[in-house]
């Protein structure tokens, strides 16, 4: 045996050394600690058995070829697990013991079983699912009445997604919405979530939802239409870019100079637009008839002259008048 060797021989019992020290700080951790249920909750005994199973094949494989080095290596290994596969059934936690061993190794695999694809879920939470599960307790508070059947969905959701919910915590943003515009509110929610470029599913499933949270409770009440086929509409309007989509725009002309300062004080960064009958004041576009009617009466409160109008019918009356 030349030098070389003799000196990956020394490493490699100098390894098996660390394994020694390594298993040891490992399992001593664990073992002060084997009474704690959270500690024996931790350990997965399907992983644990499998990891085992892996391990002796792999040590007669070794016995078989006489290598010293890599069965003890191996031994450790099963060593290490076999304690933590026993802590893992809980034998040591308090009370538990009576239970006898089959039956607690019967009760880990259960619970193990339900939070097998915790962490699946972790990978695989859709893309902004925080704001998502916003925009569906919104829908569902539109009409100030949170049903329980519209809980459980949105909880359903929030479950899957590992996300939490409170609806106290989520109706403390509510509190400062005036009741006019809780409507504008959630359509700016889901400006925001569409300006994210979700996919295309993923937005198609949002439709989905929302249409399913309003008719959770089997009714459909007034707010509830109204903000519905405003998201619905904007909805399908990303869906839909390469079709023209029906829009409606809000505009409001000034009559005298008051009452332009008064709509510049009220929306600072309100769009003006130039017409051939002078300067107008666009609120935005919308994608419902009744969603824009009801911004329009917002303003007109005010004593503004505020109109809605459809471009698309605009161009289709003006072409009938050339007809004429």
């Amino acid at each position: 045996m030349d030098t070389f060797e003799k000196l990956i021989d020394a490493f490699i019992w100098i390894s098996l050394l660390m394994s020694v020290v390594q298993v040891y700080l490992q399992t001593n951790k664990i073992w002060k600690r084997k009474h704690e249920k959270v500690v024996a909750e931790s350990q997965s005994i399907a992983g644990l058995s499998l990891l085992i199973l892996n391990c002796l094949i792999w040590l007669i494989s070794y016995v078989m070829k006489n290598d010293i080095e890599s069965i003890i290596d191996t031994s450790l290994i099963i060593l290490q697990s076999t304690v933590f596969l026993l802590i893992g059934t809980g034998l040591w936690v308090r009370g538990e013991r009576k239970k006898g061993f089959w039956t607690l190794v019967k009760q880990a695999l259960k619970i193990e079983r339900k939070e097998a694809n915790y962490l699946l879920k972790k990978f695989f939470k859709p893309q902004n699912a925080e704001i998502i599960l916003d925009i569906l307790h919104q829908v569902a508070m539109i009409d100030e009445d949170l049903d329980e059947r519209e809980k459980n969905l949105i909880q359903f959701f929030a479950l899957e997604w590992n996300i939490p919910y409170s609806v106290e915590s989520k109706n403390k943003e509510r509190k400062y919405i005036k009741q006019e515009n809780k409507y504008v509110y959630l359509r700016n929610k889901l400006l925001d979530y569409l300006s994210r470029d979700p996919p295309v599913e993923q937005v198609a499933q949002l439709k989905d939802l929302i249409n399913e949270m309003v008719l959770a409770d089997e009714k459909v009440t007034d707010e509830e239409k109204l903000i519905s086929e405003e998201l619905n509409g904007m909805i399908d309007g990303y869906l839909q870019k390469e079709q023209q989509m029906p829009l409606y725009q809000v505009i409001i002309v000034p009559q005298t100079p008051e009452q332009e300062q008064i709509v510049r004080e009220m929306i600072p960064d309100i769009q003006e637009l130039r017409t051939f009958g002078g300067r107008v004041f666009s609120i935005g576009t919308f994608y419902s008839k009744a969603f824009a009617d009801m911004v329009c009466q917002r303003f007109r409160k005010f004593n503004l002259f505020t109109i809605v109008y459809n471009l698309e019918n605009l161009l289709q009356e003006a072409g009938n008048s050339l007809k004429m």
